[in-house]
């Protein structure tokens, strides 16, 4: 395979009881003649586009996704970057895997398809990540077998979640040499178990592990019946990342509880874990913005054109604007009831006071999206119908829009709004204000201030200084910091507000992030070269025991 060289530990079977010597001394990375070191960046999908074309060899014309969270993440990271998911959703149905495709896309995008068969695919994402891991990590316990009719623990889809993880470390195994000085990010839930199997075969490998989504606390974890699985997955990378301190602390706290391990003393946003002689790091990095993309995006004409369409139909009006996915945890109806309490209370803003709230498709099927599909829209048709204005040609109160929405014509709404709310009622990752705020200081001719109402069960909550920290279920609160926002709030409050929002996102960027990340990972797994690995345990609670130098000779005896 082009591009690919095949590392030592792709042909090392697994370490079950058996001592992993330390290798010989190597050339340093990086140094003249020696190999250079890789990062490999794993996560669900490439950071791929894919747009049928048959004049193309394999029906499709690809290109890079520079929106794309892994790929802006990795922006920091020490050249090589080679990346590894799914194909797109338009094509991975479509395209038979070959040796060709492989070759052409590590060649032209440093990319290496994972291919997961349409049923498969459908039990893992779908079925067991989006219907069991998703609603569980979001604090939601199963109240009974049958609540919401799927929010429950089927071993079948489970053994498929190991299946398609395990897929994802064969191909990682393909490709990476820890003795080179190889490392491995690996992003989000869907991936969680991957570190073990990587582990397993690979025991030196450098592996980070960053959780995009919120980490319940001991309680509702202790509701999943494969929960030692899923610790011990985190436990076999290097670095653990989590968006929140909160996050990171309940972790902690579920290693103790159920598996008897307990951190160390926390030093800033870090502790360390002692798992079977190795020292798993915990860290709290919340992810920034790929700020040069953006900026790139709102010099787009695409953008000034939406921007004069949106200054053109709202003139006059005020607007406050909301992005997010069609989800039951993103709070849409309780941001919705809030703007229906704040023109009940305020008469004020009856006919000046615009909410735009931008509705992503959704990333999955099931009756939990239809519901809030059909909640909203229901609350949406009675605020219009009871706050109609005078004018017949004049914005509704709400303006709903569904559908994709391409991130050009999104700055230019972040841009042109006054005030950005976001109600989640339990969320990690959410950059939504971070785009708001960027793009009241980036566009061309920006008022350079602005306003952010944020639940304070989002992640990016604790990030924002500047921001109007609110309960999303206080309905009269929520809609009380809203009118603030928009009519009784200083302009030099706005500013200040503002600056200080944008000031983290300057010194907190993607790129920081992934410089952090990294070298956070380096210092974890710097003993790796001269530390011998004995694998321990059966399936799932596999973990490989680290033995220093000192030991090695006692530890073979015993062997």
């Amino acid at each position: 395979m082009q591009g690919i060289t095949i590392p030592s530990c792709a042909a090392n079977p697994s370490m079950e009881l058996e001592l992993a010597p330390a290798p010989a001394p190597v050339p340093p990375v990086n140094g003249a003649g020696g190999p250079k070191a890789r990062r490999i960046v794993v996560a669900h999908r490439l950071p791929l586009r894919a747009a049928e074309d048959p004049d193309t060899p394999f029906g499709f014309a690809f290109s890079l996704d520079p929106d794309a969270v892994a790929f802006q993440l990795s922006r920091g990271l020490p050249a090589p970057v080679t990346f590894i998911g799914t194909l797109p959703a338009s094509a991975e149905s479509k395209i038979i895997p070959s040796d060709e495709l492989d070759n052409y896309l590590v060649e032209h995008f440093s990319c290496l398809p994972v291919y997961v068969d349409g049923a498969r695919h459908n039990e893992f994402y779908n079925e067991f990540c989006k219907h069991y891991l998703w609603p569980l990590v979001h604090y939601l316990l199963p109240l009974s077998p049958a609540h919401d009719g799927d929010l429950h623990f089927d071993a079948g889809m489970y053994g498929t979640f190991l299946a398609v993880n395990k897929q994802f470390a064969d191909r990682v195994i393909e490709v990476v040499s820890p003795d080179d000085g190889d490392l491995v990010v690996v992003h989000d839930y869907h991936l969680w178990v991957l570190p073990t199997f990587l582990r397993r075969k690979c025991p030196r490998a450098g592996v980070g592990f960053f959780l995009h989504s919120p980490f319940p606390s001991p309680e509702i974890f202790s509701a999943v019946p494969v929960r030692d699985d899923l610790l011990r997955g985190f436990l076999n990378a290097d670095l653990v990342g989590f968006q929140t301190a909160d996050y990171a602390r309940h972790f902690v706290a579920c290693c103790s509880r159920h598996l008897g391990v307990s951190g160390g003393a926390w030093t800033g946003h870090t502790t360390g874990i002692n798992y079977h002689g190795r020292t798993v790091v915990v860290k709290t990095l919340s992810v920034g913005l790929d700020l040069g993309r953006l900026r790139a995006t709102l010099a787009t004409p695409e953008a000034a054109a939406k921007a004069k369409e949106i200054a053109e139909a709202y003139r006059g009006r005020t607007l406050i604007v909301g992005v997010d996915d069609v989800d039951l945890f993103k709070g849409v109806k309780l941001k919705l009831l809030a703007m229906e309490k704040m023109l009940e209370t305020h008469s004020d803003v009856h006919e000046q006071v615009v909410l735009v709230q931008i509705n992503n498709p959704a990333r999955s099927r099931g009756r939990d999206v239809d519901g809030v599909r059909g909640e909203t829209q229901q609350i949406l048709q009675r605020i219009n119908t009871r706050f109609a204005r005078a004018e017949e040609t004049a914005p509704a109160a709400v303006v709903m829009i569904d559908g994709p929405v391409p991130m050009s014509e999104k700055v230019a709404y972040y841009a042109a709004a006054d005030c950005c709310v976001v109600s989640a009622v339990r969320d990690g990752l959410n950059r939504v204000p971070y785009f708001y705020t960027a793009c009241r200081e980036e566009a061309p001719g920006a008022r350079k201030h602005s306003a952010v109402v944020v639940s304070v069960f989002a992640g990016c909550s604790p990030t924002l200084r500047g921001a109007i920290r609110v309960d999303p279920w206080d309905l009269e609160g929520m809609a009380d910091a809203m009118h603030a926002a928009v009519t009784t709030m200083s302009a030099e409050e706005k500013e200040a507000r503002h600056r200080s929002n944008y000031e983290y996102l300057r010194a907190n960027d993607a790129v920081t992030w992934a410089q952090v990340f990294d070298d956070a990972l380096q210092v974890a797994c710097k003993d790796h070269s001269t530390t011998s690995f004995v694998g321990l345990g059966l399936g799932m609670s596999y973990r490989a025991a680290a033995i220093q130098p000192s030991s090695r000779t006692l530890a073979t005896a015993l062997l």
